[in-house]
C-alpha cells in the first residue's frame, strides 16, 4: 500500500524490500467492494490508510469511513495518510474516524459513531510494510532487532517471552500448522536446547538458530530458510487466525444484508479460513480469488501471494 502500506504474510518471499509501498490490489478491491456516495465503510486493517484513502474518495463527503487497526504506531501513520484532525481531513471525502482496536471489535467502532451496522467491509490481513522495515518491532530478520512480533505493542506476550517458555511439542506443532515447516521438529530441538543455556531476544539470534538446525540441502532456495518460523511465531503470538476468525463473524454480524465482505489474504492457511466461512455464511461473489496481475507483481513484488476474495451478506432469515 502507499506510504508503506503493504500487506504480506511473511517475510517478503525472496526478502526483498521496495522503497515504495502501494496499496495491494487496490483497484480489484474498490471494484469488488461497489462504493458510491454516502456508505458506511469499515476498514477492518486500516494500516497506513492506503486503501482507505481512495475508499474515501469513492463515498464522498456523506459517506463515513471507520478504521481499525491493533497496532497504535500504524494508526498514527493513517491518521496522517488521511489528514485525520485537520481542516483538509480525507480531502474531499468521507468523514473518517480511527480506533485502536482490532477488526474483531469493530461494532464498538460503530456503536462510537452512533451506528450498528455498516454498507462495507475490507480485511486487508498479514504484517504491513511498517511494522516489518522497523527492526526495533521484531519482526523481519532482515535487520537485527529485539525478537517482538507483538502488533499491539501493549499485548502481553512477546515472540521472546513465549519462546522462552514453551514446550518442545508444541513448539514443533505451531511450526509444522502455522508455518508449514517440514523441518519443524529440528527446529524445535534446536530451540529448546539453546534456550537452556542463553535467552533467544534478537532476531538475528533466531534467524541463525534455525539456519544452523537446518541440513544443508534446506538452507538454500528462493525464501530465507527462516521465513516459515517467523510466519508461524507471529501467527501464533498475535493469535492471526483467531482474530481473523473472529473478525469474519464481526463483519458478518455488523453488515446490513446486501452489503460486501472484501478480504485480502496472504497465505493458504487464511484463504481457506475466509472461503470457507464465505461459503457457510455470504453469497459469494469471487468463486476463484482475485490476484495480483503480472505487472503488479513486477512493481510491487510483496502482492505476489496476495488472494481477494469478496462477497455478498445474505438477506437476514426472521
Amino acid at each position: 500500500m502507499n506510504d508503506g502500506d503493504s500487506k504480506l504474510g511473511g517475510e517478503g518471499g525472496d526478502g526483498s524490500r521496495q522503497p515504495v509501498h502501494r496499496p495491494v490490489l487496490l483497484g480489484e478491491v474498490l471494484a469488488v467492494l461497489e462504493l458510491r456516495a454516502g456508505l458506511t465503510v469499515v476498514d477492518g486493517t486500516v494500516g497506513a490508510g492506503g486503501h482507505a484513502r481512495a475508499i474515501v474518495q469513492s463515498i464522498g463527503p456523506d459517506g463515513v469511513l471507520v478504521g481499525l487497526d491493533r497496532d497504535s504506531e500504524i494508526l498514527a501513520s493513517a491518521r496522517a495518510t488521511l489528514s485525520v484532525g485537520t481542516d483538509k481531513a480525507a480531502g474531499a471525502g468521507a468523514r473518517v474516524s480511527l480506533h485502536h482496536l482490532p477488526h474483531s471489535r469493530m461494532h464498538e467502532a460503530l456503536a462510537a459513531i452512533g451506528q450498528s451496522r455498516c454498507d462495507r467491509v475490507l480485511l486487508d490481513l498479514g504484517v504491513s510494510s511498517l511494522q516489518l522495515d522497523r527492526p526495533e518491532r521484531g519482526f523481519s530478520f532482515m535487520a537485527d532487532g529485539p525478537l517482538d512480533m507483538r502488533m499491539d505493542a501493549d499485548a502481553p506476550v512477546s515472540a521472546a517471552d513465549w519462546l522462552a517458555t514453551v514446550d518442545e511439542q508444541e513448539l514443533a506443532d505451531t511450526l509444522f500448522q502455522l508455518g508449514d515447516e517440514r523441518y519443524s521438529r529440528r527446529i524445535a530441538r534446536k530451540l529448546v536446547e539453546v534456550r537452556r543455556r542463553t535467552p533467544i531476544v534478537r532476531t538475528s539470534q533466531l534467524a541463525a538458530l534455525v539456519v544452523d538446525a537446518l541440513p544443508g540441502a534446506a538452507r538454500g532456495g528462493r525464501i530465507h530458510p527462516a521465513t516459515r518460523t517467523f510466519q508461524a511465531i507471529r501467527m501464533h503470538v498475535n493469535d492471526e487466525l483467531g482474530e481473523l476468525a473472529r473478525g469474519l463473524q464481526a463483519a458478518h454480524d455488523c453488515l446490513r444484508p446486501g452489503g460486501r465482505l472484501a478480504v485480502i489474504s496472504f497465505h493458504s492457511h487464511e484463504d481457506r479460513a475466509v472461503k470457507h466461512f464465505l461459503r457457510a455464511k455470504f453469497d459469494v461473489l469471487t468463486k476463484k480469488p482475485i490476484e495480483a496481475t503480472l505487472a503488479e507483481v513486477q512493481d510491487n513484488p510483496r502482492s505476489r501471494s496476495a488472494k481477494l476474495r469478496c462477497a455478498v451478506r445474505r438477506e437476514d432469515v426472521a
